[in-house]
């Protein structure tokens, strides 16, 4: 391509080998922005932050890359290790900025139950007094028990173990429902 630009300079006709790069170039450099493209738009699909991220930063990894490329010679290649580093970048990118969303809004979320609970003047509410109540829970029993198990006779390395019997644990239980008697204190419904 250099040699293209510096014939024409110096008023020499291209050699028609480099008219063919220069057309392959023009063709990979189309097809880069093309998928570039394509990934930039679709980031408006339903996707998180990190997909878009990691589509647009593919796009703009690719086209940059393709770029790169063309001026150093290997489009192709520049366009695939662009969009590789761009897809990693913003994948990254969109991973922490979902990350930050969701914590904004958990911190929203705290802040507007403690306003809740701090605007409570008790009025309009009824006072329960304190009680007992019948809470129905569950409590996982084991059932477990040893079995005797004949282990026939092997050699483990360079020694010889005989047969004998081994007391194995054979899982098993099952899940309880009770009910238990709870203390519940004074408060307002």
């Amino acid at each position: 391509m250099i040699e293209n630009v510096l014939n024409i300079v110096h008023h020499k006709e291209p050699v028609k080998h480099q008219i063919g790069e220069t057309r392959m170039y023009k063709k990979i450099i189309i097809a880069v922005v093309c998928v570039a493209t394509i990934a930039i738009l679709s980031t408006g699909c339903q996707m998180t932050g990190t997909q878009k991220g990691t589509a647009a930063g593919a796009g703009l990894g690719a086209a940059l890359g393709a770029g790169i490329g063309a001026l150093t010679g290997n489009a192709g290649m520049g366009a695939a290790i662009g969009a590789g580093v761009g897809a990693v970048g913003g994948g990254l990118t969109g991973d922490h900025m979902d990350k930050k969303r969701e914590a904004a809004e958990k911190a929203d979320l705290q802040r507007q139950l403690e306003l809740e609970r701090q605007s409570g003047s008790n009025q309009g509410q009824n006072k329960i007094d304190a009680h007992y109540e019948y809470v129905k829970k569950r409590k996982w029993v084991d059932t477990s028990n040893t079995e005797r198990v004949w282990v026939e006779e092997r050699i483990e390395g360079d020694r010889r173990i005989e047969g004998h019997y081994e007391d194995r644990n054979v899982p098993s239980g099952y899940w309880q429902e009770y009910e238990e008697k709870v203390w519940i204190p004074e408060h307002y419904e």
